[in-house]
Parts: structure tokens; sequence; C-alpha cells
């Protein structure tokens, strides 16, 4: 900081030196001064070396652009028949209008149309990589659902480079990471190689050889305008929480992507697809760049492409926890005795999961699987995703003070795993016990909110199960300005544990959150609607 400020204060003195001189220097000598100064700054090296990286844009963007596509997708909207309706109960600019139709509305089906983006990855075969959004595609789909079924009436349309266009079929979806392979077809196909039409694919990099600040192109076609390239770097990598897919390690760029990009590719600097642009991060009703999209790297779509091209439903292993990332919430390693915001903490453990048979705990820490660091929570994912169901892995636990070793034996993960996670709704059933009588509630002013132990009545007011939180203790008040509103913390909330320790009764929470305890650092697991955080929380005098 100190070289920052005196490297400031040179910055400042020589800007004055220089507007002083400008100022005292005769009138008529200014124009020539300035003139001077623009010719020294660019300097013919200069202007060689702008020209040289523009050289490798164009070079970059003349080899991908063929590659790229528009997808428009045309869904029949199936409509239940309509009833016959009397012209004379119309206005009557309407009736004759109607009676020509034999009075009745029309029964056509309504087509859902859609427009996205994508890339050619095999020009022999006609193989088109892009977003399982795109193609019709949710993330509430499940393995098992008859995707020729879903399918039907659907018509791909994709329009190549050129202008050419042709049609396409859906070849394989993962809904979990939001990518779909398609296919031109075959007798389309034929009918390109017939015409000489040379269809031209890209290639996919290695995006774990990307690094944040590395140059990044976008194409594809931004409310339709198609053939656009944006540019930009890359902002950040293992990006979660982004709510568009079961599976999330995202790329996050700058470089403008908007709707209908959807699908096209992120590409580097040497040509190559790193990534498969999936979402934007909007605000308000603002639905357009606003300098933060994501990306699907390119490593996790080079895992499923095979089952993809196969058709095969994508079968990955799973833990069955609840996690977060340690280096996502400063202090909250000091709290476990760790000196290093590295590893995931364990939120909740699903019941009849691999994590619970084999002895997982909340507010366990994982620190590595076998001699693999855990650095943050896509990582630990992808790891446990990779692994073949009936595998056992070797987890470093952190647990009380103390490195445990605990084997998981991995199970292939269920279908519809995202959609049924009930377990992380419901409370843990723990009992109360305590033997204070709490209900009115009791203000801890130390980090200023109001808690009370569950009733049936209170339970039903906040929306929880009252046989589920029975005991437990509920945020009931919460100070806007105090520790607890700056955390989110709400009311309605549940306080589970504070260090580890189920929190039995309020007298108990109070003294673990007293003043000298705060001043040391104290970690807070609190269950909210939909999750489980455990928050890092300090209070200084």
């Amino acid at each position: 900081m100190k070289v920052v400020a005196k490297s400031t204060r040179r910055l400042a003195l020589l800007m004055a030196a220089v507007f002083s001189i400008a100022w005292l220097a005769p009138t008529g000598s200014r124009p020539a001064m300035a003139a001077e100064t623009a010719a020294e700054a660019v300097t013919p090296q200069d202007l060689a070396r702008i020209d040289a990286i523009s050289a490798a844009f164009r070079a970059v963007i003349k080899g991908v652009k063929p590659t790229v596509v528009q997808i428009e997708l045309t869904k029949e909207q199936k409509q239940p028949r309509r009833q016959r309706i009397d012209p004379e109960d119309l206005p009557e600019p309407f009736r004759d209008l109607f009676r020509d139709f034999g009075g009745m509305m029309p029964r056509n089906p309504t087509p859902q149309q859609g427009l996205g983006s994508g890339v050619v990855i095999d020009a022999e075969e006609g193989y088109i990589l892009t977003n399982n959004h795109v193609v019709g595609g949710s993330r509430e789909e499940v393995e098992g659902k008859d995707e020729k079924e879903d399918s039907e009436g659907v018509r791909l349309d994709v329009t190549l480079g050129g202008g050419r266009r042709v049609e396409a079929t859906i070849v394989g979806r993962d809904p979990k990471t939001d990518v779909a392979l398609i296919k031109i077809k075959d007798s389309h196909l034929d009918l390109l190689k017939k015409e000489s039409y040379k269809l031209q694919a890209a290639k996919l990099g290695d995006s774990t050889k990307m690094d944040v600040g590395d140059w990044v192109l976008a194409i594809g076609a931004p409310f339709g305008w198609a053939e656009t390239v944006t540019q930009g770097i890359i902002s950040a990598k293992g990006r979660s929480n982004v709510g568009v897919a079961g599976i999330e390690d995202f790329i996050q760029t700058d470089a403008a992507i908007n709707p209908g990009n959807s699908g096209g590719p992120l590409v580097n600097m040497h040509g190559e697809v790193i990534g498969i642009n999936t979402a934007i991060a909007t605000s308000g009703l603002a639905r357009g760049y606003m300098g933060v999209g994501f990306s699907i790297p390119t490593e996790i779509i080079k895992q499923i492409l095979p089952d993809l091209k196969a058709g095969r439903a994508i079968v990955r292993g799973y833990l069955g926890v609840a996690i977060s990332g340690l280096e996502q919430k400063p202090g909250l390693a000091q709290t476990f005795g760790l000196t290093e915001d590295r590893g995931v903490v364990v939120e909740e453990v699903g019941p009849d999961t691999p994590a619970e048979k084999a002895g997982l705990k909340p507010d366990d820490v994982i620190l590595a699987i076998g001699d693999t660091k855990i650095e943050s929570v896509p990582q630990l994912q992808g790891l446990v995703a990779r692994t073949e169901p009936g595998e056992t892995i070797r987890l470093a636990v952190w647990r009380d003070g103390k490195r445990i070793a605990i084997p998981v034996k991995i199970e292939a993960q269920p279908g519809d795993f995202y959609a049924a996670r009930n377990w992380l709704r419901g409370g843990r059933g723990r009992d109360g016990g305590g033997g204070d009588n709490d209900e009115a509630g009791t203000k801890i002013e130390s980090v200023g909110m109001t808690v009370a132990k569950a009733t049936p009545e209170l339970a039903r007011k906040y929306g929880w199960d009252p046989d589920e939180v029975e005991g437990q203790l509920i945020v009931t008040e919460v100070e806007p300005l105090g520790e607890a509103g700056s955390l989110r913390i709400s009311e309605g909330d549940i306080i589970l544990s504070v260090q580890g320790e189920p929190m039995k009764s309020t007298s108990g929470l109070k003294k673990a959150l007293s003043p000298e305890a705060l001043e040391k650092g104290v970690r807070l697991q609190v269950r909210s609607e939909l999750t489980t955080r455990t928050i890092p929380l300090r209070v200084t005098p």
C-alpha cells in the first residue's frame, strides 16, 4: 500500500506540473506542444503492435466464425379443443367472421418458437453442440423420460455459414449441465456434400489451461443477428449458484452475451472452443448484456460427449450432501481451527445417501479426495460426478479439530436428484431439551436478533412442518442494522448450531454468542427455507 501511495503522489505531482506548464505557456505555443505530445505518445512501433493484435483477432474470427450456426426451434404447442361459440353472442363486427368459420374458434396448434446458437464440432457427421434449453429442454427433466415423446412436434432449423439452411435432430441431451448435441439430418448432409458445400468444424480446446485475464471471443446470434462477434476476458472461473443447471462450474466472461447467444462458443486466441455460452446475469427488468456472462467449460462437455453421441443417459456418482466453499466465506476457516480458506463445509447430509452411510456429518470439512486437495465446491462436485458408481473414494475430513479419513462408496446419482432433495427443506428433528421455557422469545443483543423455541403455532406461522422443527430455535425478529441483518438472517430462519454444537435453548444460544465468543469469532449454522448456511460471525467491541 505504501508503494502505491508514493506512486500516486508522484503521479499527482507530475500531472500538476504538466498542467502548470501548459497554463503558463504562451497561447500560441499550446497547439504545437499538444501536437508534439500526441506524436510522441503513439510511435510506429506501438502502431505495429496494435496492428499485430488486430491481425490475430481477425485470424481467429476467420477460422471459427464459419463453424458457428444459428438454431431456430419450432415446437407445436397443443391446445385443448375449443367449444362452439354462438356468433350472436359476439359484438357486431365479429359475427360474420365467426359465421365464416362455422362458429368455431381456431383449433390449429400454436407454434412455440425459440432462437439460439450452436457450433459444429464434427463436419463429417454433422454434429453440433448447443444448450439443452435451446432445443426445448429444461433443468427439471429427469432420467427415464421418453425423449422421443418429448421431441414430437419439434423442428430444428439450422442456418450455416453463408446462410445455407438445413434441418437437424436431437441426438442427446444433459439437463444437469444444460448441454445438448444435435445432428444435421443425413439427407441434408448428403445434399451439402453433393453441392460441394464445405462444412467446417471447430476444435474443442482445454478449458483447464485458461486463466483469469485471458482474452476470449463470444460468437453467436444475439437477438437474431447472426455471426456476431464480441470480445472480452475471462473474469472468473469455477462460478456456481448461477441457477441454470444442476452441475455448475462456469467460466465467467465480460464478452457481451445476449439472448440468442446461448449455445454459441466461447473461443480462446488459439481459435479453440473453451466453453459454450449459456447464461447472463441481469438486474431488475433488464434482459441484455450487463458485463457478466457464463459459459460451460469444455472440460465438462468432453466428459459427457461420448454418451451424448451414443444417446445414452449420463451416469454420475454422488455423495448426497449440501455443501459450501470455505474460499467464499472469509474468516470461516479460522472458526474450525484451519489456517487456509480451502475445503468445503458439509451443511446437510441426505438420508439413505452414500454420505450418510459412510458417516459424514454436518459441520465436517472435506479437505481432499485421495491425494487431490479440494479448493472449491465445483471441483468436489466434478470429482465425485466422474467417479464410477460402486467405486470407493477416500475423503480427508476435518472434524472436531482433527484430520480423519472416511471411505465412501459412491452410488449412481438418482435421475431426479436435483428435484427431489426434500431433506434440504425439512428440519432435522433435534430434541429441543434444555429445560427452560423460552417460547416467548429471547433477544440476543450481541447480534441483533430475537429467537424463540419452535411451537406448532410458531412453526406453521413461518411455513415449517411442526413435527420436523419441534424444539428448535426460530428467529422471530431481526434488527436491520444489526449483525444478523447484515448476514441476511431473516425472520423464520432456524438456528441449528454454534461452533458445531446443537442449540437446544435460547439461553444456550445467548451464552454461545456472548461478546467474548464473538470477539474471537464463531460459526453459526442457519437453515432458511431452501438452504442451510454456515456463517462466520465476528464482532469486535
